[in-house]
């Protein structure tokens, strides 16, 4: 039981450290923005979030108010 849990403890300190290395390494050196607004390659694909269809589909319905 002992081994399973120090591997799996090596197993998330290695992962966290690799994550940190390629921080470090990377030319702008953060995260990749995962939101989809804020991505400029999801955006080029002309894929945009849950929020902002459901705005435009309910926009284009007759007899929409525009929330206060």
């Amino acid at each position: 039981m002992l081994k399973v849990i120090l591997l799996a403890v090596f197993l998330m300190a290695f992962a966290v450290a690799a994550m940190a290395i390629t921080i470090l390494v990377k030319k702008e050196g953060r995260f990749p923005e995962t939101k989809i607004g804020h991505n400029k390659k999801i955006r080029q694909k002309g894929i945009e979030c849950a929020f902002t269809q459901d705005y435009k589909s309910q926009k284009q319905s007759p007899g929409w108010n525009r929330p206060n």
